[in-house]
């Protein structure tokens, strides 16, 4: 990370990467999706949060926030409230479309697994956009 870069770009940044690289192989590599993978990832993104975030704290010297840090966070949340929702309504319309198509089996014993894990997805990308929109925000205020 460059010098350059304030206490909470940093930390925005090392979650990022941090999500990337948890998130990342569940969603591109592997096709058998388990609960027991999804609670390993939500183990695996905790552990390296608190890795990165404790590297940060203890090498950052200027901890302090201000008024600008907080309305960036907000707009953060906001853009990530948004795509979550978004993501639902659109679900949950492809869900009553394939319904209603005849396309979708409730007797299917991997639907719950199935849901679970597009759900999962979308909390994944509701946080990365919140992470990008608040990096984003960081950049243009420079």
């Amino acid at each position: 990370m460059a010098t350059g870069l304030s206490y909470r770009e940093k930390t925005l940044y090392a979650s990022l990467v941090a999500e990337i690289v948890v998130y990342g192989p569940y969603f591109f590599l592997h096709q058998q999706n388990s609960v027991n993978k999804i609670a390993g990832m939500i183990a695996a993104i905790i552990v390296l949060q608190i890795v990165l975030q404790s590297v940060i704290a203890a090498l950052a010297r200027n901890r302090v926030t201000d008024e600008r840090d907080r309305l960036i966070e907000l707009r953060g949340y906001r853009a990530g409230y948004l795509m979550l929702a978004s993501l639902m309504v659109i679900g949950f319309g492809m869900l009553w479309f394939h319904a209603n198509a005849g396309h979708f089996r409730l007797d299917s014993r991997m639907a719950g697994l199935h849901f679970l894990s597009v759900f999962f997805g979308m909390l994944v990308v509701a946080d990365i956009t919140k992470t990008a929109t608040q990096i984003v925000a960081y950049r243009k205020t420079l």
